[in-house]
């Protein structure tokens, strides 16, 4: 191990979790040659680092590495200026699926570094500065709004007028609570991209969620790979000599929902898009064909503005 250790490069693959991280050191043929488990805590990225250092050429391959608990020994990695790649649960799972290896965190780990080594055009990771806290700021909101549902739902069918009253104070305070941090995110969205803000259709919280979700739009090849990212590119389906096109429902679903948000809204106010679909529709088009042509468009008038502000 020692001369490929010293000549080759090296992509090291990780499964992060809240407790541990597991690495694991994965040759250019995709022949596992090490593995590390280790802490969660500062002494672990230490000891993490101290073991990666016997591989003179090396990159990471880390799955989800924005998420909570993976940001923190990333950020650590980044900041003594390592290659870091973004490995996608669904990309590792594809091997998972090839072989029968099973599951645990090494193999998911080597893994990752396999899909590296598969993917060999995937851009290094990069976090945008606002991503994590709109993140939070938008699933804590859309929580808030999906209890505030339920509550107004059970307050319904309650008898006893002192169960009801006490969902609905519960109700307003729950909406006093989402308005709080609908105002928290137009304050962040309007010294980010006030471009979105000026899109037909388009509001604070789903500018939000899309600057949340997207990230770097740099990671993308082109707006056709975003709004396949966000499961709202068309996909075709054919069998012999029928050929038709189905509803994508896989991709970033928050995305998805941004993008579906605003075709109802301009369905409601915008002439144009009421045209559009009336002339679909006449073509012989559903109605739920006709969101999907929609949804592709908004997501790429998305990708084209998030390019702009991030230019």
């Amino acid at each position: 191990m020692g001369s490929i250790a010293k000549e080759a490069l090296i992509t090291i693959g990780m499964d992060p979790h809240p407790g541990t991280h597991t690495a694991s050191a994965v040759t250019r043929f995709g022949r596992q040659i090490d593995e590390i488990t280790v802490i969660n805590e500062q002494a672990g990225w230490k000891e993490l680092m101290m073991w990666a250092r016997q591989f003179s050429k090396r990159r990471w391959a880390i799955e989800g590495p924005n998420n909570r608990y993976a940001r923190d020994v990333v950020a650590n990695l980044k900041s003594g200026g390592e290659a870091i790649f973004p490995i996608t649960p669904s990309q590792t799972a594809r091997y998972r699926r090839r072989s029968a290896a099973g599951k645990d965190d090494e193999i998911d780990a080597t893994n990752a570094a396999c899909a590296l080594l598969a993917n060999e055009d995937l851009p290094v990771f990069r976090c945008m500065p606002y991503e994590a806290e709109l993140k939070e700021l938008t699933r804590g909101y859309q929580r808030i709004r999906k209890q505030i549902t339920s509550n107004k739902m059970s307050a319904r069918e309650q008898t006893l007028s002192a169960v009801k009253e006490a969902l609905t104070r519960a109700v307003e305070a729950l909406e006093e609570a989402a308005k709080g941090l609908e105002r928290e995110m137009e304050r962040i969205v309007k010294n980010i991209a006030p471009e979105f803000l000026a899109l037909r259709g388009v509001g604070p919280i789903v500018t939000a969620t899309v600057l949340a979700e997207a990230g770097w739009i740099g990671r993308f090849k082109n707006q056709h790979h975003f709004a396949s990212y966000a499961g709202a590119a068309p996909l075709k389906w054919s069998s012999g000599a029928q050929e038709t096109v189905r509803v994508n429902f896989k991709g970033n679903r928050r995305l998805n929902w941004a993008a579906h948000i605003v075709a109802l809204s301009r369905l409601r106010i915008d002439p144009k898009t009421q045209a559009y679909r009336d002339k679909k529709l006449a073509e012989g088009k559903t109605l739920r064909e006709v969101f999907r042509l929609l949804k592709t468009y908004i997501c790429r008038e998305f990708y084209r503005v998030l390019s702009k502000a991030q230019a």
